[in-house]
């Protein structure tokens, strides 16, 4: 018994060190790091691929048939890929140029300022949020984006890259990846044992 108990908690401990596909530790949340162009270009794609799921979701929500006016050759009751991909590109770019312009003011003040905080993470708010708003075309409308994104931004760094409250980390990784926290507490039949046989304690 006691050695089986040894044995599953070392097992538990060593799951604790998983690699995620990369060879990097598979822990979360994690901060964004890296060069601006990389980490420029990472958020530009990341935002291409959630606007065209969200516009793919947006075709297959409307059942009616996406056509081009009948000078492009469309032809009404019927889709025709030049109006899908026309779909498709609209929100793809505007994400991808909001996530490309957060990523790159952010990492640019962190250079300019030498410091990586809170502060960063408004200004690429100010800027994703005025792309966001420029979709209306509205001057007023971009300033408001830009403030409403830079002050959530803030907020949102402020907090911590995790969402979940610090106290509750360790029953959230137990649950996401099915091991003890770092803490354990030994159980009072195990401690004896430990005391009867001290030479197997360190097993």
């Amino acid at each position: 018994l006691y050695c089986t108990t040894i044995t599953i908690t070392t097992v538990q401990f060593s799951m604790t060190n998983m690699k995620n596909i990369w060879g990097e530790p598979n822990e979360r949340p994690h901060k964004v790091t890296g060069p601006c162009i990389n980490r420029t270009l990472n958020a530009s794609m990341t935002g291409a691929a959630a606007g065209t799921f969200f516009a793919a979701c947006q075709l297959a929500w409307y059942p009616d048939p996406i056509t081009s006016n009948a000078r492009f050759g469309g032809k009404s009751g019927i889709s025709d890929s030049r109006a899908v991909a026309r779909t498709l590109a609209r929100p793809a770019f505007w994400m991808s140029a909001a996530a490309a312009a957060f990523a790159a003011a952010e990492c640019t003040a962190e250079a300019a300022r030498g410091t990586s905080d809170q502060w960063n993470a408004a200004i690429g708010g100010l800027a994703a949020g005025s792309i966001v708003g420029a979709v209306s075309k509205s001057p007023g409308v971009m300033v408001s984006s830009a403030l409403g994104m830079g002050l959530f931004m803030f907020a949102l760094d402020l907090s911590s890259p995790s969402s979940v409250f610090e106290s509750h980390q360790e029953g959230l990784t137990n649950r996401m990846y099915g091991v003890l926290p770092a803490k354990h507490e030994e159980s009072d039949a195990l401690a004896n044992m430990k005391d009867k046989y001290p030479k197997f304690k360190n097993l």
